[in-house]
């Protein structure tokens, strides 16, 4: 029999067991609370932005942009508006989850003034007058630059001549802020918005959440091992060089043409979403029809297509994505959500899903039959994986949440 010594003894041993959770431990996970206050006390954010719907959702990311933002500052104590140019139209269908979402129209606030501790833009944008309104109110005016915009004002007027869209308001910024990858677009939005270009740019983290794709559980999407035809999704918008269809193809055609020289038939099919905007063009036609995997009736070029349909439609299917100074996409981060085994060239992803550098077309045709001889058998282990990055990147991360908050902190 153990005496109440030895068992105290047993018991402070068991303690240091690797792994050993005692019952009653908790995580040591907190969140930021450099701003915990009273309701009526937290410090207002307006982010802007138009009215978000079920239709636009998807059809530009930074409405994802918005919403995420919107999450993250209310975690973190803030008290987050959106401000809009008009409320929503009694027939504008608003996703369950965002019902609760606090809108401000420009109107409202100019009638009736709040105080404002930070007025943040991604994407949308108010007119200068206004801003200066809103620094009476007590705020500072930060853009937030989520694209490409140096390479789209080089494009735009080039291949574009008679195309307006305001992209750019200028006038009575404090701060430009830049995503970590697009950090080489920072200088350059400095000076287009008359800011310091020596003044220390902050480069603001990257967040993402599965709430909008899985529509709070009100979806599911799970990839599942193909019991037929095995099929190559291509998801590129093909709107410039930043993101196009050419290399995975490429990629797909220097795979076809070894699987094809061992005189195998291949059973299968490769689906290019929005390319019959490039069909449009001749010299496109000319590479494309040149093709293997297209004399062999392979490809079909389809069009614009949301990834809600594409994953409903293509549960088994297997995509391939290219970028070029995008480094993130919101896209990747979808298909690693799924289980979806995607192959992808962004480096600092290299540790996640099937990674080939820059446009190496030898490396990516190899992934292509790793992809299919081992995603099945490897998927727990992709799963996992997958959820490590996306807690990375997650709103609700305290570590991301702090790097926010001394950012927002700092100004």
């Amino acid at each position: 029999m153990l005496h109440v010594k030895e068992l105290s003894i047993i018991e402070n041993s068991m303690l240091s067991f690797p792994g050993m959770t005692r019952y009653g431990e908790q995580l040591k996970v907190t969140p930021y609370t450099g701003l915990s206050q009273k309701l009526l006390q937290r410090k207002v954010i307006l982010l802007a932005t138009a009215v978000i719907t079920e239709e636009n959702l998807f059809s530009n990311g930074l409405f994802q942009n918005v919403y995420v933002f919107y999450r993250m500052f209310e975690a973190m104590g803030f008290l987050p508006l959106m401000i809009v140019n008009k409320k929503p139209e009694p027939d504008q269908k608003i996703p369950s989850y965002m019902s609760d979402l606090r809108l401000i129209s420009v109107e409202e606030i100019a009638k009736h003034p709040i105080p404002v501790s930070l007025y943040i833009e991604v994407g949308m944008s108010i007119d200068s007058t206004m801003r200066r309104y809103l620094k009476l109110c007590g705020a500072k005016i930060a853009k937030l630059y989520l694209g490409n915009i140096i390479n789209i004002d080089i494009e735009t007027p080039i291949f574009y001549p008679t195309m307006h869209f305001a992209h750019h308001v200028i006038g009575e910024l404090d701060e430009i802020w830049v995503s970590p990858h697009y950090t080489q677009h920072a200088e350059y939005a400095r000076a287009l918005n008359h800011i310091d270009i020596k003044k220390p740019n902050p480069v603001v983290p990257y967040v993402w959440d599965s709430q909008i794709l899985f529509g709070n559980g009100e979806r599911r999407f799970e990839w599942r091992p193909s019991q037929g035809k095995e099929t190559f999704l291509v998801l590129e918008p093909n709107i410039s060089f930043q993101k196009c269809s050419l290399v995975p193809l490429m990629i797909l055609e220097s795979w076809y043409r070894t699987y094809k020289a061992n005189n195998t038939q291949w059973n299968g099919e490769i689906v290019v979403i929005n390319g019959e905007r490039l069909l449009l063009v001749p010299f496109f036609k000319a590479i494309f029809n040149s093709l293997d995997i297209v004399k062999d009736g392979l490809v079909k070029m389809r069009g614009r297509t949301d990834i809600l349909k594409l994953l409903t439609e293509f549960p088994s299917g297997m995509p391939i994505c290219h970028q070029w100074n995008n480094e993130y996409n919101y896209m990747v981060l979808e298909y690693f959500a799924t289980g979806y085994p995607v192959m992808h060239n962004a480096s600092d992803w290299s540790s996640y899903g099937y990674y080939y550098p820059n446009s190496d077309i030898g490396a990516g045709a190899a992934l292509v039959e790793t992809i299919r001889k081992s995603h099945a058998e490897n998927l727990g282990m992709y799963k996992g994986h997958a959820r490590a990055l996306m807690w990375r990147h997650s709103p609700y991360n305290p570590d991301v949440q702090r790097e926010w908050g001394k950012i927002i902190d700092g100004i």
